[in-house]
């Protein structure tokens, strides 16, 4: 049996060689430039009322093709719905209400207009309102939030 032998020439050239790819790796050479770390920035952190904004716009896509919220805005299948909170419903200038909404004794409020969202059809018999509502209560709070601070 042969013992094994490592000339003290071998071992330094192993060293030189390991030392050599242990630096190239990690650090940047003279023509490289180095390498900035990133990091995502934190979300900012929304508050409870900005939420129920935020799912209150998404929720008035769907009423969108219908409905204006600016001051000035057009009327197209539904009226505009600028300053409706206080309002008595039926009054939007320039738009053809049904019979049954120009007879109702309603002022729009908070509980009026959710009573309303959760299902027109049975909240005022007749109108014109094609939407078939919004049945779930978070939904219709966060929709008339919403509207509530993108009508005044």
């Amino acid at each position: 049996m042969t013992k094994a032998f490592l000339s003290p020439k071998l071992i330094i050239a192993v060293l030189a060689i390991s030392t050599l790819s242990a630096c190239s790796k990690d650090t940047p050479s003279a023509n490289q430039a180095p390498v900035k770390a990133t990091t995502t920035p934190p979300k900012p952190t929304l508050s409870p009322e900005e939420v129920m904004l935020q799912k209150g716009r998404k929720l008035f896509a769907r009423c969108r093709a219908c409905h204006t919220l600016n001051e000035g805005g057009k009327n197209k299948v539904g009226p505009n719905l600028w300053h409706i909170f206080g309002r008595k419903a039926g009054t939007a200038e320039g738009f053809a209400y049904s019979k049954a909404m120009l007879a109702a004794d309603i002022i729009w409020t908070e509980d009026t207009l959710s009573s309303y969202l959760e299902n027109p059809k049975v909240f005022l018999p007749k109108n014109k309102m094609a939407f078939p509502g919004l049945r779930k209560e978070a939904d219709r709070e966060a929709l008339v939030e919403y509207l509530e601070e993108n009508t005044k």
